[in-house]
């Protein structure tokens, strides 16, 4: 009896044991992070600020989530899925104008800048945009901010194109890649902040060109949309471009969900922006996320700052100055 006794004392705190959570999962706070694909800079960035977090703030986990990027981190997080992502300006604009409720969406910074990138082989016939007329193009991923926005609306407003005149192709980023590579496209665009590795790569594998826009096209798409800016990617930026190559560009948003705490997004900014170097070392377009540049076109995006970004820019002394930065 004495042994049955025992072996029921020592089963029942067993399955006392077991039966208890941890004690640190149930205090882990997980979050979710939107990027992009995973050859773009979105996904460099996203990974960089998670890691950041997750070495200094103690009891939060977050994930850097590959996504389609723009829309669908927006989308995403209108809808309590997604608790922090990257868009490029003019994504809220865009869903509000669909008819999606964006007011779950708080903006924390306006961060790095997307620049287009349209690649063809160095051999290859096109030499300006109006020579897409015809041809096969990577215009990005459904979902993305590349399709709908550096591709589409672009293409209309700066030289009067619309996918009726050439065969799109819905891709991804590393799918672009592959095509130039393979010659299955003529021509893709990759809108990320440059260098973008994927570019890197295909540039060091074989030789390729980046169309330069002209003067009178940027002029154009800019009467379009005014958030389209000028952009110059330098020579040498990437294995073979000799030249300087004129394009345009969004500056890209840091976005979060209402339902994130203010002290929570206040010591993630704070994590972010107090530590330069580890943020810095990320990808060359970290270096970006600056408190001067944290407003930059903000009054075009329809929703607020977050209050717990608010409060770290308040800390800085730059919150009332925000216009004047």
């Amino acid at each position: 009896m004495k042994k049955i006794m025992t072996f029921l004392l020592i089963a029942c705190c067993f399955s006392l044991f077991i039966g208890q959570p941890k004690t640190a999962d149930a205090r882990m706070k997980f979050l979710s992070f939107g990027t992009g694909s995973p050859a773009g800079t979105y996904y460099f960035l996203g990974a960089g600020f998670a890691s950041m977090v997750n070495k200094r703030l103690p009891g939060v986990r977050v994930t850097a989530e590959s996504t389609a990027a723009s829309l669908e981190n927006a989308t995403l997080i209108s809808r309590g899925k997604m608790d922090m992502g990257l868009a490029a300006m003019g994504t809220l604009a865009k869903l509000k104008a669909r008819g999606v409720d964006v007011s779950k969406i708080r903006l924390i910074a306006v961060g790095h800048t997307s620049d287009t990138h349209w690649i063809v082989r160095k051999d290859s016939a096109i030499q300006s945009i109006s020579d897409f007329k015809g041809k096969r193009i990577g215009v990005g991923p459904a979902g993305s901010a590349t399709l709908s926005l550096f591709s589409k609306e672009a293409l209309v407003k700066g030289w009067g194109l619309t996918f009726d005149d050439f065969s799109p192709k819905y891709i991804s980023f590393s799918e672009i890649i592959t095509g130039i590579r393979d010659n299955t496209i003529d021509a893709g665009n990759i809108s990320a902040g440059t260098p973008v590795a994927a570019i890197m790569e295909l540039a060091n594998d074989i030789p390729i060109r980046l169309i330069s826009i002209s003067p009178e096209g940027y002029n154009r798409l800019h009467k379009g949309n005014p958030i389209f800016q000028p952009k110059t990617i330098k020579a040498g930026a990437y294995k073979g471009i000799t030249e300087d190559v004129n394009t345009y560009c969004l500056p890209q948003m840091w976005l979060c969900s209402t339902s994130m705490p203010e002290e929570l997004v206040y010591k993630i900014v704070k994590i972010i922006y107090d530590n330069d170097e580890d943020r810095n070392a990320i990808h060359p377009m970290a270096k970006m996320y600056t408190v001067k540049n944290a407003f930059r076109g903000y009054k075009a995006v329809p929703t607020s700052f977050h209050p717990g970004a608010i409060k770290y820019y308040q800390e800085k002394g730059v919150w009332d100055k925000r216009d004047n930065l």
